[in-house]
């Protein structure tokens, strides 16, 4: 808007100059015109001072002629180029929603391609796939709300996953709605084992305020003669009847002891970040 206002302006004061240097050139031309008339067919030093003057102003007005022609037609073709910047912009716009479009589509095409996996690995269970709706309130670690609740099956303690990734566990119902308490919390412990190791070792998963700030979880108290490596993978173990077996929890990035015991920590296979569909697990 303000380069069009400007761009108007400056093309008024340059017509408005044009009429002033037109009607200046128009008066030294008639004069000079008039003269010559009067001095026709006499030669003297008058008459070439008189086409010495008025030949340059001749030249000079036909000069501003097409330069003001010129100013003319720069100021319809910016006009114009702001129109087809507006149509490009247009077209931008457009593609932009189309792009978002294709994002969900391919976004909601994983998902069931995800449901559709699991469906055959379990016959047993109903999936029931739900969307994330808000995060805790409170700011409390590792929980959230999704858009499925009583009316849809679900109950509490029916598992959260993400594909065959663990994400948590349903601690509260509402017709509509559920609450999500995920691995990261504190609350959530799992039984979990080391998948397809020699010794299979078992032990409980949690976390702590300090661990699920680096997106962590650990296992702790193991012995000090843990065979557990960093990469081991670690899966639920089915023991404590809420987990089926061989839900993927994470991989083991770091093991410490103490002179005690020993802590596996684990990153899990979730990408919690990135959330925005899970599915509930409901036994049948």
């Amino acid at each position: 808007m303000y380069i069009a206002n400007w761009g108007e302006s400056l093309k008024r004061f340059f017509q408005l100059a044009a009429v002033r240097a037109f009607a200046t050139l128009l008066a030294l031309l008639t004069a000079g015109s008039l003269l010559s008339l009067a001095l026709r067919g006499r030669s003297s030093p008058l008459t070439s001072a008189v086409g010495l003057v008025t030949g340059p102003l001749q030249g000079l007005s036909a000069s501003l002629a097409r330069a003001f022609q010129g100013v003319g037609t720069y100021f319809l073709s910016s006009k114009s180029l702001q129109e087809e910047l507006a149509r490009k912009e247009a077209e931008i716009a457009s593609l932009r929603e189309r792009l978002v479009d294709y994002d969900e589509a391919k976004r909601l095409n994983a998902t069931y391609e995800k449901y559709l996996k699991l469906s055959e690995e379990n016959p047993t269970f109903r999936y029931v796939r739900a969307s994330i709706i808000s995060n805790d309130p409170a700011g409390q670690v590792g929980t959230f709300s999704l858009n499925k609740g009583s009316a849809s099956g679900v109950k509490v303690q029916d598992p959260v996953l993400d594909g065959k990734n663990l994400v948590g566990c349903v601690v509260k119902t509402e017709l509509t709605t559920c609450t999500v308490e995920t691995i990261l919390n504190p609350r959530v412990f799992v039984a979990v084992y080391v998948y397809e190791t020699a010794s299979n070792e078992l032990g409980v998963l949690n976390s702590t305020a300090e661990y699920a700030r680096y997106g962590l979880c650990a296992v702790p108290q193991l012995p000090r003669t843990t065979s557990i490596l960093p990469g081991a993978l670690i899966c639920t173990s089915g023991l404590g009847g809420v987990y089926p077996k061989d839900l993927i929890v994470g991989t083991v990035t770091d093991v410490s002891d103490d002179s005690i015991s020993a802590t596996a920590i684990v990153q899990p296979a979730a990408d919690f970040a990135a959330l925005r569909d899970v599915f509930i697990l409901i036994e049948q």
